[in-house]
């Protein structure tokens, strides 16, 4: 898939090197808070290695490292995920580690990746589901020209509650 380059990140491939960057955020609960049930447990060692394992192995859809352009150190991760070629869609999902939140990264990450979905892939519609409390991810997917056309009540349970998503 190669590399996507911006002002100061890049997205590029995923190496076996970022296991520990991956590990953090998958254990850390103020970031998988924000997330589908896959991380709504830890994750084990092994489950982190097979999840990474298989993004290698090329997964499915588009899937990159957010890096820094100077050393691509890992920042998080940006993908495209049940693209479907026919319909010309695909779902977008992005994480980012804490310590690097509130800095534009995902603004550029985000740019980069629809920027990618329309002009590589071809793609027509580009789809995501966010919490509705996540008013973070809310606010950087509308900057990204994102508009809610949905809210599902009720669509997750987690933590002892039930919580809406929006369709954006």
């Amino acid at each position: 898939m190669g590399r996507v380059s911006g002002n100061t990140i890049v997205l590029r491939e995923f190496r076996w090197e970022d296991l520990p960057d991956i590990r953090a955020w998958v254990t850390d609960p103020a970031i998988t808070q924000w997330l589908s049930g896959a991380f709504m447990k830890p994750h084990t060692w092994e489950q982190t290695e097979q999840y990474l394992r298989n993004l290698l192995e090329g997964g499915s859809g588009a899937n990159f490292v957010i890096a820094r352009r100077e050393d691509l150190a890992y920042l998080g991760q940006c993908n495209l995920m049940m693209v479907d070629n026919v319909a010309r869609k695909a779902e977008m999902a992005m994480v980012l580690q804490s310590q690097y939140t509130g800095q534009g990264i995902g603004t550029q990450a985000g740019q980069l990746l629809l920027d990618f979905a329309f002009r590589q892939m071809n793609l027509n519609r580009v789809h995501l589901r966010v919490y509705a409390d996540n008013l973070r991810a809310i606010r950087l997917y509308r900057k990204l020209g994102f508009r809610q056309e949905g809210c599902l009540r009720e669509d997750v349970y987690r933590d002892g509650a039930y919580r809406d998503t929006l369709a954006l």
